[in-house]
């Protein structure tokens, strides 16, 4: 049987295009804040890979976003022979 306070992570990088690079990337901050709205969080800091402009998001799903919820995350067991 699952463990109820399991939770799921939905892990995105929004990416800009050729358009972003030419309005100083307001578009892409646009993207960026309209998954902000839908529950996403920022995941580190914004990387460019030469003109594209990246932003790596995570949304959590499940009893940790309740607010009335603790999850603690624990480790597995290593298995026997392993540190």
């Amino acid at each position: 049987m699952p463990n109820p306070a399991l939770v799921s992570a939905d892990y995105i990088v929004v990416v800009s295009n050729e358009d972003d690079h030419l309005s100083g990337f307001h578009h892409f901050s646009e993207k960026v804040n309209r998954k902000l709205k839908v529950g996403y969080q920022l995941h580190g800091q914004p990387f460019a890979m030469g003109k594209v402009m990246c932003q790596a998001m995570i949304r959590i799903a499940g009893p940790a976003r309740q607010g009335d919820t603790t999850f603690f995350h624990t480790h597995p067991a290593a298995p026997q022979g392993y540190p």
